[in-house]
C-alpha cells in the first residue's frame, strides 16, 4: 500500500477525499493537513509515498510546499488541487514534478486515471527510491543533530582550530566568510509575558521555526540557524556581515504572526572578522535584546565594555599545545609522511561524513597535531576534503545517468543546499549552471 497525504485548509475537501475508495486502488489516506507547515511535520515523523495539496493555504502554500518536498524528499509525487484555472499555477506544479493538476470541485470520475499514472511511477521506482530514501534521511537526520551541536558550541563560546575544523565538517557549515554577524529572535509572548505553552505547542512553535528558518535564511545561503526547543529562542549567524538581511528577517516573519500568536524582537550583535569571534558577536545580540523593553523591536548591540580588549585576540585561534616547530614538515620528514597518509586516507574515504578525529587516528596522532600539521603546510583539513570532494563531483557531472542529488550522496554530502553552497564558491556556478555548461562544450 502506498501512503497519502491530503493538504487542503478546507475541511470540507480534506474529508471529502478522505472518503474516497483509496484502498481499491492500493493507497492508503495517512493523514490530512490544513496548511504545508503542518504537512512538512507531519511526514518528519511518519513517511508518504504521495501528497495531494491545494495551492491557496495560510501560512505555506502549496507551490512552497511543493518547493521544500522537492528539496527534501524528492521521491514523493504530487497531485495539485486549485479551485483558480491559472496556467501558471499549472506550470509552476510541472515544474516541481507534479503528475497531475485538478480542479475544484474534484473530479472524482478522473481519479482513477490519475492514480494509475500516479501508480505507474511508483512501481517503477518503489524498491530503488525507498533504500536511497531511507539512507538519505538517516545522514540528513545525523547532519542536522551534529549542526546544531555545533552552532550551539560557536555561539556559546571561543572554539579551538580543530574543534572549528572537525564542528564544521561534521555538522556541514561552511565558515569561509570575511565578516559575521549573529542575532538572537524571540516570540514576545513567551519571552516577555511568559506565556505558559503546551509540550505539543511547544514542539510545533520549533519545528515551524526551524522550517521558516530554513527556507527564508539558510536556503537562500545568508548564513545559518538555530532553534533552542527549549526557549524557543532562535539564533542566527549571517555570513559577509549581513545586518541588513537580519533586520528584513524580522518584517518577512511578520506574516507568521498569525501562526505564532506573537510578534518577534531581535537583537542584532557586533560584526566580527573571524569564526573564533562569533560567541562574542552574540553575546552583544543578548545584550542588547536584554535591554529592550518594547515587543517587536530591531535592538542592535555593542562589544560589552570589559570585553573590548579581547577583540584583537578573539580574530585569531587559540594556541595548539601540540602544533609542530615551523621546520618539522621538511620533505621526508616524519611529519610530512603523515601528512600524506592523511590525504591518502581521505581521498580513499571522502563518500561518507568523515572527520578530523577519523583521519587522526589513522594515523595516530591527536586532532590537534594533525590540524597544526595542515594549518603549518599553508592548508586546513576541511578545504584539503572540500577540494577532494568537489574534483570527484565536478567529474561525476560528466556522466549524465547521476542526477545532482546521487552526486551530493556520491562526494559524502547529507545536504543538497550546502553541497550547491560549496559547489557554487569552488566553480562559480550552480551544480545545473555547471552540468548546463558542460553539456553547450559538447
Amino acid at each position: 500500500m502506498y501512503r497519502l497525504l491530503i493538504v487542503d485548509d478546507e475541511k470540507v475537501i480534506r474529508d471529502g477525499l478522505s472518503a474516497w475508495d483509496w484502498e481499491r486502488y492500493g493507497i492508503e489516506v495517512a493523514g490530512c493537513c490544513a496548511h504545508g507547515l503542518e504537512a512538512l511535520q507531519f511526514i518528519s515523523t511518519s513517511p508518504v509515498d504521495i501528497v495531494m495539496t491545494d495551492i491557496r493555504m495560510p501560512f505555506m502554500d502549496g507551490i512552497a510546499l511543493m518547493d521544500a518536498l522537492n528539496r527534501r524528499y524528492p521521491f514523493i509525487k504530487l497531485i495539485v488541487l486549485s479551485g483558480h484555472g491559472d496556467f501558471a499555477y499549472a506550470q509552476k506544479a510541472t515544474q516541481y514534478g507534479a503528475v497531475d493538476y485538478l480542479l475544484k470541485p474534484v473530479p472524482f470520475a478522473e481519479l482513477p486515471k490519475t492514480i494509475g499514472r500516479l501508480k505507474e511511477r511508483l512501481d517503477e521506482q518503489r524498491q530503488h527510491e525507498e533504500r536511497l530514501e531511507v539512507l538519505t534521511r538517516k545522514a540528513r537526520q545525523l547532519t542536522k543533530v551534529l549542526r546544531d551541536d555545533f552552532l550551539a558550541r560557536l555561539f556559546e563560546g571561543p572554539l579551538s582550530c580543530e574543534a572549528l575544523e572537525q564542528g564544521g565538517a561534521e555538522g556541514e557549515v561552511l565558515l569561509e566568510a570575511g565578516r559575521y554577524t549573529a542575532a538572537v529572535l524571540v516570540l514576545d509572548r513567551i519571552a516577555v509575558r511568559r506565556q505558559r505553552t503546551s509540550e505539543k505547542e511547544r514542539k510545533l512553535i520549533a519545528f515551524s521555526l526551524d522550517n521558516i528558518l530554513s527556507d527564508l535564511w539558510d536556503a537562500r545561503q545568508h548564513g545559518y540557524h538555530l532553534v533552542d526547543k527549549s526557549s524557543l529562542e532562535v539564533f542566527l549567524l549571517a555570513k559577509d556581515g549581513g545586518r541588513q538581511l537580519l533586520t528584513d528577517i524580522a518584517g518577512q516573519l511578520h506574516r507568521y504572526v498569525g501562526l505564532f500568536k506573537s510578534t518577534f524582537s531581535l537583537g542584532i550583535g557586533v560584526t566580527v572578522g573571524s569564526p573564533y569571534a562569533i560567541w562574542q558577536s552574540m553575546l552583544a545580540a543578548r545584550s542588547a535584546l536584554a535591554g529592550n523593553a518594547e515587543e517587536g523591536a530591531v535592538k542592535t548591540g555593542a562589544v560589552p565594555r570589559e570585553e573590548t580588549g579581547l577583540r584583537g585576540q578573539l580574530d585569531r585561534p587559540p594556541e595548539e599545545d601540540d602544533a609542530p616547530e615551523a621546520d618539522a614538515a621538511e620533505p621526508g620528514s616524519r611529519d610530512s609522511i603523515i601528512l600524506v597518509e592523511a590525504k591518502r586516507y581521505m581521498k580513499a574515504n571522502y563518500g561518507r561524513n568523515l572527520t578530523l578525529k577519523e583521519v587522526a587516528d589513522h594515523v595516530f596522532i591527536s586532532t590537534g597535531h594533525l590540524s597544526a600539521l595542515f594549518r603549518h603546510a599553508g592548508e586546513r583539513f576541511l578545504k584539503v576534503l572540500t577540494t577532494i570532494r568537489m574534483e570527484k563531483a565536478k567529474e561525476l557531472m560528466l556522466d549524465n545517468g547521476y542526477k545532482v542529488y546521487e552526486i551530493v550522496e556520491l562526494v559524502g554530502y547529507s545536504d543538497p543546499a550546502y553541497f550547491t553552497e560549496v559547489f557554487k564558491k569552488h566553480t562559480g556556478k550552480t551544480p545545473n549552471e555547471y552540468r548546463g555548461k558542460l553539456k553547450q562544450q559538447r
